[in-house]
């Protein structure tokens, strides 16, 4: 199975507390399925999820993964914390009808570095077990988690199937990360994908699909080519000078479109 979802970061940029643009714009681009950004505490709340339930009925939408805060501790009481949040993502996911949750890491060096990374996701398994959760990493520049190294430790010290990578293309690129080297050595922990369009490896520079030299295209056959079964979820990075529009949703739909599979 592989299915193809939209972020609401594409569309509600950072302003992610009412999801107008989502409900109103995927649906008229040609998406079925949605990638819930859940930062803001409003939407951590039970009210919110069964908002949330109705309005996907109404715009025929269904949930793919949830996004939430970055993992990460400054200290061992501040793990506590991230471990709740976590466990609070996976039940909203749950209820949502989905099963699976997404983050990055902090800043590299900050919230106690893959380390304490590490230490949440120890305590995490036993929950995402018990939720029929899957728990992905995203990469992103900057961050602890972004290089093979970064994904090699987590995968040596988590083996469980329940923890793994959301390989996000763009932000690799922006990392300077060889994408092709990453899938020989870990492209069976790779739970989720993220499609981006970036211009220049090595840099941020986020754009357009088509705009871009991120070779999205080789990077999902190649996960094919190993049975990769999950979603695909665009992710229009805001760029305030150019807001996402209905025909930019259309055309990143119309590029992955095609490697859908129901089974």
């Amino acid at each position: 199975m592989i299915r193809l979802a939209c972020a609401t970061l594409s569309v509600e940029g950072f302003d992610y507390k009412d999801f107008a643009a989502t409900f109103e714009m995927l649906p008229a681009a040609g998406f079925k399925y949605v990638e819930f950004d859940l930062w803001d505490a409003a939407t951590m709340l039970p009210s919110t999820e069964r908002d949330l339930l109705e309005r996907c009925g109404r715009a025929s939408l269904l949930p793919a993964a949830v996004y939430g805060h970055g993992f990460g501790a400054e200290s061992d009481f501040d793990i506590a914390k991230d471990v709740a949040h976590k466990v609070r993502l996976m039940e909203i996911a749950r209820d949502l009808g989905c099963s699976r949750i997404v983050a990055t890491g902090c800043k590299r060096g900050e919230g106690g570095g893959l380390e304490r990374a590490i230490r949440i996701l120890e305590k995490l398994v036993p929950a995402a077990e018990d939720l029929d959760m899957l728990i992905c990493l995203e990469n992103h520049a900057g961050s602890n988690l972004e290089t093979v190294e970064d994904y090699a430790r987590i995968c040596d010290a988590i083996p469980s199937a329940r923890v793994g990578i959301c390989l996000d293309t763009g932000h690799f690129d922006a990392s300077d990360v060889d994408m092709d080297q990453l899938i020989d050595k870990l492209g069976g922990r790779v739970l989720h994908i993220h499609v981006k369009e970036n211009r220049g490896r090595g840099r941020v520079d986020f754009t357009r699909f088509g705009e871009g030299t991120t070779d999205n295209h080789h990077l999902i056959e190649r996960m094919v080519q190993l049975g990769y079964s999950g979603y695909i979820t665009v992710e229009l990075s805001p760029q305030k000078d150019r807001p996402t529009s209905v025909a930019d949703l259309r055309k990143a739909h119309e590029m992955f479109a095609g490697f859908q599979r129901e089974t």
